[in-house]
């Protein structure tokens, strides 16, 4: 500062340079602890609209996913679905974790998020498809649909093709007061659609720009938009350690 009391040219060139070093630090802290807040809150409203749906659908259809073997339909009665297909390969192409392409069947919602059913389709005719995402924490493959009684690990995986599942239980589970005889199923619910981090390669239709799914931490400390969603014959809960993790953090924070 001079003796005017004014602050030299080098002093505001100092100033200016710690506070871009400052903002360099800070900024991209705040925008991943911004995003990772978004992810939470949009898996508690994808689990609450999962929960509304399958509310709607006994109170006027008297159908649990139990009840219905289609629970790719089954959901889409009483969801607002703005487009559909039984292939997701068609829209842009994931790696699967054999190498393959997926071949998933998927819907989304007027909110812009996606939901995502195994699907095997395909598997019989076509070497590039019959790809499938996996529960990262467990290996097991995801349930599409619906279920067969041996559960998760089959060694027939056409025993999850869409047209043939057989409904949603609660076997196997701690608790199953209505003495269910089926596993339940498992689907996966993307927040935010199409946006980053998944896909990374939303226009990509051909194999040579295929990418895979980013999954988050296994302890839940690093989140992705990507969720698994259980469906038992009653209700829709987030499964594993950071689906559970972001849900209930985001509830405690409420």
């Amino acid at each position: 500062m001079n003796k005017k009391g004014a602050f030299t040219l080098a002093e505001v060139l100092i100033t200016l340079a710690i506070i871009g070093v400052v903002a360099a630090i800070s900024i991209p802290s705040v925008i991943s602890n911004t995003q990772q807040q978004e992810f939470k809150t949009g898996l508690r409203k994808a689990v609450s609209v999962l929960n509304s749906a399958i509310t709607m659908n006994m109170a006027m259809e008297s159908e649990t996913p139990y009840d219905n073997a289609n629970l790719f339909g089954y959901l889409q009665r009483h969801m607002s679905v703005m487009k559909s297909t039984t292939d997701m390969s068609t829209w842009f192409v994931v790696e699967s974790a054999n190498g393959k392409y997926i071949v998933n069947s998927a819907f989304y919602t007027t909110d812009g998020m996606r939901y995502e059913f195994r699907n095997y389709k395909g598997v019989e005719t076509s070497a590039a498809k019959g790809g499938v995402f996996r529960l990262y924490e467990t290996g097991e493959p995801i349930c599409i649909a619906g279920t067969s009684s041996r559960g998760l690990n089959v060694d027939n995986e056409r025993d999850f093709d869409i047209n043939h599942c057989g409904g949603c239980g609660s076997l196997g589970m701690p608790n199953n007061p209505y003495g269910t005889t089926k596993p339940p199923c498992m689907i996966m619910v993307d927040v935010n659609g199409d946006r980053k981090p998944n896909p990374a390669n939303i226009n990509c239709r051909y194999t040579s720009c295929i990418k895979p799914y980013k999954y988050s931490d296994p302890l839940g400390l690093k989140l992705t938009d990507l969720f698994t969603i259980m469906i038992t014959d009653r209700e829709a809960i987030p499964f594993g350690v950071a689906a559970q993790r972001a849900m209930y953090q985001a509830q405690a924070k409420k």
